[in-house]
């Protein structure tokens, strides 16, 4: 996502992959992983990016830019 100051599915991806190493999978063990990332952009906008392991490549499953913040709570990466 160029010109964006917030985390893209090149990102999730990258920290899926190393999530995933770190259970000890090997590649050919990460289909079907899904993870997200959300976050703030500023007071009034947020970001949500979903991404998915489907064979032996990755896909972005959602990507969305909110017309409202969300709690810091719901914000970060996660499995989902």
């Amino acid at each position: 996502m160029p010109n964006c100051d917030h985390v893209g599915p090149e990102q999730v991806v990258e920290y899926a992959e190393h999530a995933l190493r770190e259970r000890g999978l090997s590649p050919e063990q990460w289909d079907g992983a899904r993870y997200a990332w959300s976050g703030n952009v500023d007071e009034n906008t947020s970001v949500h990016v979903e991404v998915v392991r489907e064979n032996s490549g990755w896909r972005v499953t959602q990507l969305e830019r909110r017309k409202s913040a969300i709690p810091e709570s719901e914000s970060g990466y996660r499995v989902l």
